[in-house]
């Protein structure tokens, strides 16, 4: 045992070994670990994340599910929609009906009649730079802040206000009684088409390249410590003590990094209330990792860390002499290397068939893989081009022959680039096609947004509701009474619509022009409608004759879909004069980009009605914005850091060859013959890889525009941007330690060897 013990701390002080190189290695490979071992720490602490979330919005759900409250302890509730730029805001006006009703969680009293209690971060945006065009959605006086027993998340939007009014609406379905809150939730909170998949692309290109970043980090410096080991089992030390000291040297950076990463855990749970994701944010509480993964994820960091051990163990084992001597290893075999893109095409096949109802678990595994695949494609690639590129200069003919000796300590440091660039490719096309998308509705002959609120009106009353709307620079507006037409056998819908010219034409093509008293027709109308009173069964009302001289006329845009039959006039009957329309719509067109408008828009509709419903037809907030701000961020972090490894990378590879380069001087190579071997030997591998990237990220960009249901659009700067900035760093960093390192490393003073 006392030899074991021996043997392990001779490993853990040949991690230092070597002077301020050894050290500097050892640092890397801490801190690559510690990175590492924080986002698998992370990971681990997702389940109670969600489930603290969940368990506070439970406790809030206010849903009977279908089912009338009496009367009674009960308080009345309506849910406004809202909404402010890419943060949906959770909304409920209520009112109680007798003493002891219930109280939403982190509500300490009833607000009273128009004030209200707001979330912090719904305060912080009242208060900020936007704060008056928010104020008019929610023209409620503010007397206190929900406590997070009442919220999802710090992040989240939502207030409570008091409402007398409210008690008139339960009539008309339009607010609802509750005797209690923490109702049986019914909803099943997904997200959008491929939102998953996304993610798991996004994690695979921020993580991946750690991950990548380690098992290099844990190899600096590793061809002189496997000449090292060979040669203390060339002079009598057997195999196991052999590795008995490679593993107490790799057992260093991994504790040392396992200490260094909880320390990064710690220090983001601290931030972690700072940051949100798809609107799901999370209290600095709710992050603990579960025991069971917690242990998992040190195991993982430990048995990566052993693994890349023994990868180097067997050459110092079975050829001790020719790792001693740097004899040529490389045997590379490809069909090993084809069983991660054969396995991705497998698994995406239905997708790039065009089959719907694909599992989203399954497309994301297949994602995944495509981008696993491209590091062990890398070392096979880079022989095979190296091989196949013509005889030249004798730059490119001494890096020729490194590249083919050893292509996996050429590719060891530019493999994490290639991956972030492959996976950046991929989502900032996604990113760049979503943005195009959200400048248009879904239809181009729909409106930016609609409005529909339930009241009596007239044609003067609906020109001044479309005249307040166009009160906001760059809208045009148009209002119209829309009435649902009876109908015995239900085949579409059928509708009656009432406005002006200018606004009958934003919903239909009318032949022959538009004059006031104009009647047009749709579809297979009937000479005599009869107009639905139901609220919820259909029920025949007033009975219309439509005009002889009406005019045919084309629904264009989404009023086309169902719809069988419409009549569109531009006058109120005498017979409908005190019958409520169904809804009275009001479209607004723009042109500027939805989300610039959308809240002096969302404020003159609460003006109106604060619980009529507003949609926005043409996505209003950017759903890609936290995922393109951690893209960002998380893409510039990896390649910083890859950029340190490489500069690491080479630095160790002019070290090791340093007497070969002697030797070059010696015989009288130029200095430029020699930076140009070390160059050809950093810029192939890196075009090898960024090709293989831009193949892979350009096939994952496409599937995740289908899965998201955007328009598929490539675009050069979506696709050149992050090749050139990964060709740029390899290339920048390379220089860097190349110029001021290549004399020294080419003296003859470096072919003394003892």
């Amino acid at each position: 045992m006392r030899r074991v013990l021996a043997e392990l701390a001779l490993g853990v002080r040949l991690a230092f070994a070597g002077g301020r190189r050894g050290w500097l290695r050892t640092a890397m490979a801490t801190l690559g670990v510690g990175i590492g071992a924080a986002g698998l720490l992370l990971a681990a602490s997702v389940p109670t994340m969600l489930d603290g979330r969940q368990a506070r919005t439970d406790a809030r759900y206010d849903s009977p599910g279908g089912v009338t409250v009496p009367a009674g302890r009960t308080t009345i509730l309506a849910g406004p929609d809202g909404q402010s730029g890419d943060n949906a805001i959770r909304a409920r006006l209520l009112w109680p009906e007798a003493p002891g009703a219930p109280l939403p969680p982190g509500v300490p009293a009833f607000p009273g009649d128009h004030q209200m209690y707001v979330s912090p971060a719904l305060r912080a945006a009242l208060d900020g730079p936007d704060g008056d065009t928010l104020r008019r959605q929610m023209p409620y006086e503010i007397v206190g802040t929900i406590a997070p027993a009442g919220l999802s998340g710090p992040h989240e939007y939502a207030y409570y206000a008091g409402y007398q009014r409210a008690t008139a609406l339960v009539e008309q379905q339009v607010a609802w009684r509750v005797d209690r809150f923490g109702y049986p939730s019914l909803d099943v909170e997904a997200g959008a088409g491929g939102t998953y998949v996304i993610v798991a692309v996004l994690v695979a290109t921020l993580l991946l390249p750690v991950a990548i970043f380690i098992g290099a980090a844990l190899r600096f410096g590793g061809d002189s410590r496997d000449r090292r080991l060979a040669a203390i089992r060339l002079i009598g030390a057997d195999s196991r003590a052999v590795l008995r000291m490679a593993i107490g040297e790799s057992l260093v950076p991994a504790g040392l990094g396992l200490l260094l990463g909880l320390l990064f855990y710690l220090l983001i749970r601290g931030q972690v209330e700072r940051f949100w994701l798809f609107d799901v944010s999370v209290y600095s509480a709710d992050v603990r990792p579960v025991p069971s993964l917690a242990v998992l994820a040190v195991a993982v960091i430990l048995g990566l860390s052993a693994g890349v051990t023994l990868l180097g163990f067997r050459g110092v084992t079975v050829e001790p002499l020719g790792v001693l001597r740097q004899a040529p290893t490389w045997r590379g075999r490809l069909w090993w290397r084809l069983i991660a893109p054969a396995a991705s095409l497998l698994l995406l096949y239905p997708v790039l068939l065009g089959r719907e109802n694909v599992g989203e678990a399954r497309t994301g595994i297949g994602a995944v893989l495509l981008i696993v695949a491209l590091i062990p494609l890398l070392p096979y690639v880079v022989p095979v081009v190296a091989r196949l590129l013509p005889d030249g200069t004798a730059s490119w003919q001494l890096a020729s022959q490194q590249l083919r000796r050893n292509p996996s300590s050429s590719t060891r440091a530019v493999s994490g680039i290639v991956v972030a660039v492959a996976g950046a490719i991929a989502l900032q096309s996604l990113f760049g096609a979503a943005e195009v998308e959200r400048s248009i509705p879904y239809d181009k002959a729909d409106p930016a947004f609609l409005l529909q609120a339930r009241d009596r009106t007239s044609t003067d009353a609906m020109k001044q509701r479309s005249a307040r709307f166009e009160q906001v620079s760059g809208v045009r507006a148009g209002t119209v009474a829309l009435y649902t037409i009876y109908q015995k056998d239900i085949i579409g819908l059928a509708n009656l619509y009432i406005g002006d010219c200018r606004s009958l034409s934003q919903l239909a093509t009318l032949t022959g022009g538009c004059e006031p008293g104009d009647t047009f027709t749709a579809g297979s109308a009937e000479k005599v409608i009869t107009i639905d009173k139901g609220e919820i069964n259909p029920a025949p009302g007033v009975r219309l004759a439509v005009p002889a001289k009406a005019r045919k006329a084309t629904l264009i845009g989404s009023n086309a879909q169902g719809v069988a039959s419409a009549v569109l006039m531009t006058t109120i009957p005498a017979q409908l004069a005190r019958v409520e329309p169904g809804f009275v719509e009001t479209r607004m067109f723009t042109d500027e980009k939805p989300a610039v408008v959308a809240g002096k828009l969302r404020g003159v509709a609460a003006e109106i009605d604060p619980l009529a419903m507003f949609t926005a037809m043409a996505p209003e907030g950017d759903r890609f914005g936290p995922l393109r701000v951690a893209l960002n961020v998380g893409s510039t972090l990896i390649l910083l850091m890859m950029a340190v490894g490489l500069l690491l990378d080479v630095a160790a590879r002019l070290h090791e060859r340093r007497r070969i380069l002697g030797v070059l001087a010696a015989v009288g190579a130029r200095d430029g013959t020699v930076i140009w071997s070390v160059l050809l030997q950093v810029i192939v591998p890196v075009a090898a890889g960024l090709s293989l990237a831009v193949g892979a990220g350009t096939g994952i960009g496409a599937l995740l525009m289908r899965l998201s249901q955007v328009p598929v659009i490539f675009t050069a700067g979506t696709v050149l941007l992050p090749v050139a900035a990964g060709a740029g760093l390899v290339l920048i960093t390379t220089v860097a330690v190349l110029l001021p390192a290549v004399r020294r490393v080419t003296r003859t003073e470096e072919l003394r060897y003892e």
